[in-house]
């Protein structure tokens, strides 16, 4: 599932690297684990803290692998916005 370069987009590009080849490996799995929990949902779809909820990712986990799903386009917005626990609004994503 994973077609994406890995890059370091950050300041501390060694770290970033690092960081991005230690999860490589797991990156097919974490996308599953993420599309199972947005095809789940439905066409209503998820926002990233319900995401975080349903999946046990921490927040950093989930939206990065949802995000490389939007990229790939198998994953699109609803439309729909909600509010998160801290009151934000935030958008849901479902299966394309």
């Amino acid at each position: 599932m994973n077609d994406l370069p890995l890059f370091a987009p950050w300041s501390d590009a060694q770290t970033s690297l690092k960081a991005a080849r230690s999860i490589e490996p797991h990156i097919a799995r974490l996308e599953r684990h993420v599309m199972t929990a947005l095809s789940e949902a439905g066409e209503k779809g998820l926002c990233d803290h319900e995401l975080e909820q349903i999946t046990g990712l921490q927040h950093t986990t989930a939206s990065a692998r949802r995000r490389e799903l939007v990229l790939k386009g198998l994953v699109v917005e609803t439309g729909e916005r909600r509010t998160t626990p801290s009151g934000r609004s935030a958008k849901a994503w479902r299966v394309a």
